[in-house]
């Protein structure tokens, strides 16, 4: 489905092993919401390598958000739900205890539309590459690679 412009080992260490480090350096619990899911990462990854109870995958793309169904099902597990929406559509957003987002941009819009849908003590998990927007206190940078996570609360921003 060309998903990804990523191949091989990097395919690999972009995709899944780094997504399950942040995951596990964070202690994430709970639930989880990965907005514009896409290719399934950091979603995915995540849910499995760090046993969430459920992670709740948004994205508004059919040829994406069927691909994601069809992993989900593959990892024969219930806790993965897609979700073929737009963020700002959600009439009924799940509880979730995280957030994340992948290559999206951590725009005025999309945080505006967060702090409308969720608690104020969510977290948020925004991977990126190189300086982040964050304080460097609220990141975690992953080692070797240019890759970091910034982490807030939706009331921090």
């Amino acid at each position: 489905m060309n998903l990804t412009g990523l191949t091989g080992p990097e395919l690999v260490r972009r995709l899944v092993a780094e997504p399950c480090w942040i995951g596990q350096q964070l202690q994430m619990s709970g639930s989880l919401l990965d907005v514009g899911s896409g290719n399934g990462c950091p979603g995915i990854p995540v849910c499995v390598g760090c046993k969430l109870q459920a992670a709740h995958l948004v994205e508004a793309r059919l040829k994406r958000a069927v691909f994601l169904r069809h992993v989900a099902s593959r990892l024969t597990t219930e806790r993965i739900i897609v979700h073929r929406q737009r963020l700002e559509d959600m009439l009924a957003p799940p509880k979730v205890d995280w957030i994340t987002l992948q290559g999206v941009k951590l725009s005025t819009t999309v945080v505006e539309t967060l702090k409308r849908l969720f608690a104020p003590t969510t977290r948020v998990v925004w991977i990126t590459s190189g300086v982040s927007m964050v304080p460097a206190g609220a990141r975690v940078c992953v080692p070797n690679g240019n890759t970091v996570a910034g982490v807030l609360e939706l009331d921090q921003f």
